[in-house]
């Protein structure tokens, strides 16, 4: 007898099996005809049984509402391919299936069964497995039932909407209700994975930031905990956590771990203790020393993670904290703040937020003209954002003043990078120029120029070696 291990998180074992389907005859069917879909894969024992045909013929029952949830459902069993064409024959009255509206595959032998933890010798066939495979063909659910007990359609409905939700679903919650969210629920002295909650330090649109503590390693982390709905994708954004996480840099926030083996997709990073860099110009405490030392600062570590291949994505003031002694570091690689309907230009967007505007990632204040045009984020992408983030060093506003998105957008594609290196102390005016370049083909300027060119304007700058200046000093002209 096969031993059922846990599979969950996994890649399905790949396979290729012969199949009958009552409205395509025969042919053959593998894993990979179904990637892009989530898949029931129902193992079952035998053709002509009692309980066998009342489990599948529920299942076909409801193969609409399976097809509006995107989702296949293939049955296996150890018979023959001769056996399934028989039983699809025969009327259910006689013991047969009719018409199923889902193939029948045939794993003689047994040895997919036994990939997949759920034969029995003897007598030889499949125990009642149960498997429901993401989009991506990774198990996301398991369960093996004894031999006599039959499966419910509507049990294997409301585990899908389940894993199809994408957040943390309470005994007896059914389709069509809320799931939890865990960023309400997370209270002081709560503990989720191996990190014990001390307080909130902050929230965004798809997530929350907690002060806690990693109770293995005994250390402060600042806790990234994604929540349902809102427009987040948390697959995908645990998956570009995991490439920043290779980053290594004093001006990039560390991210130490990515988790979700309590259910709860979050993300541990190192613990600033900083303000953010939009709250610190809108201060206007900045010399512009210590602005140009700041930008520096932000230009280096974009260097690194740009020569590690690394595209930030959503670079802007909001994503970078300095801390008390001036030191700078970026956050949030490639952690777009996804909203449903965004109103606010400062705000991050993303491709399923606007109708009209399909394709858009970013935050519309610091976005490229090829992101405005539906073009994905690049290293250009992000070397305009350094220009815009520049420039609002230097003269404490942002190069879009907008109240709609609509509006920024429109000001993104008639941008004037002479008129506003025009308004930015002469020797930093060739930088804001190269970086806010409309055409991304024509922005060579690279992060490591940045960061090597801004010291020498800055002496430029002090010296007096300069022409006529901005429109107003920045942040009362302090040096």
């Amino acid at each position: 007898m096969s031993v059922v291990e846990p599979m969950i998180g996994h890649p399905a074992p790949e396979f290729e099996l012969p199949s009958v389907s009552a409205n395509r005859g025969s042919g053959r069917v593998r894993l990979g005809d179904y990637r892009g879909r989530w898949l029931a894969l129902v193992f079952y024992p035998r053709d002509f049984s009692l309980i066998c045909p009342t489990e599948l013929t529920a299942l076909a029952d409801r193969v609409d509402q399976f097809d509006r949830m995107n989702c296949a459902i293939l049955g296996i069993s150890c018979d023959s391919i001769d056996s399934h064409r028989r039983w699809l024959a025969t009327e259910p009255d006689r013991g047969g299936l009719g018409s199923l509206a889902f193939p029948l595959a045939s794993d003689e032998g047994g040895q997919v069964s036994r990939r997949f933890g759920v034969y029995q010798d003897p007598p030889g066939v499949a125990l009642r497995g149960l498997f429901l495979l993401d989009p991506d063909g990774r198990i996301q659910y398991q369960t093996v039932h004894a031999l006599g007990v039959g499966r419910r359609a509507d049990e294997v409905l409301r585990v899908l909407g389940a894993l199809q939700s994408g957040g943390m679903c309470p005994s007896g919650w059914g389709l069509g209700d809320e799931v939890l969210d865990p960023t309400r629920l997370l209270a002081p002295g709560r503990v989720v994975a191996q990190y014990r909650i001390e307080r909130r330090l902050g929230e965004g649109s798809f997530a929350a930031v907690f002060l806690a503590v990693d109770e293995t390693l005994r250390r402060r982390v600042a806790l990234k905990v994604l929540r349902p709905g809102a427009g987040a994708r948390p697959r995908a954004l645990l998956d570009e956590a995991r490439v920043a996480a290779g980053l290594n840099h004093p001006n990039i926030c560390t991210v130490y771990s990515i988790d979700e083996s309590d259910g709860v997709p979050l993300i541990a990073m190192e613990y600033l203790d900083g303000i953010r860099l939009d709250r610190l110009i809108a201060s206007s405490r900045l010399t512009i020393a210590e602005a140009v030392e700041i930008a520096r600062q932000v230009a280096q570590g974009m260097a690194a993670a740009h020569e590690a291949g690394v595209v930030h994505g959503d670079l802007k003031p909001q994503n970078i904290l300095v801390d008390s002694s001036g030191h700078a570091k970026i956050v949030d690689f490639g952690l777009a703040h996804r909203v449903e309907h965004p109103t606010d230009p400062m705000e991050t967007v993303d491709h399923d937020d606007l109708a009209a505007s399909a394709g858009l990632t970013g935050t519309p204040g610091y976005m490229a003209p090829e992101q405005v045009r539906g073009e994905p984020s690049s290293m250009a992408s992000d070397l305009f954002a350094m220009g815009a983030i520049l420039f609002e060093l230097l003269t404490g506003r942002p190069i879009i003043q907008a109240r709609t998105i609509l509006q920024a957008l429109d000001a993104i594609r008639r941008i004037d990078p002479d008129s506003l290196a025009a308004r930015v102390p002469a020797p930093f005016a060739p930088l804001v120029r190269a970086a806010l370049e409309p055409e991304p083909g024509r922005r060579t300027l690279t992060m490591r120029e940045i960061g090597e060119q801004l010291p020498q304007a800055l002496d430029r700058f002090l010296t007096g070696q300069q022409d006529e200046g901005p429109d107003r000093e920045p942040f009362g002209g302090e040096a």
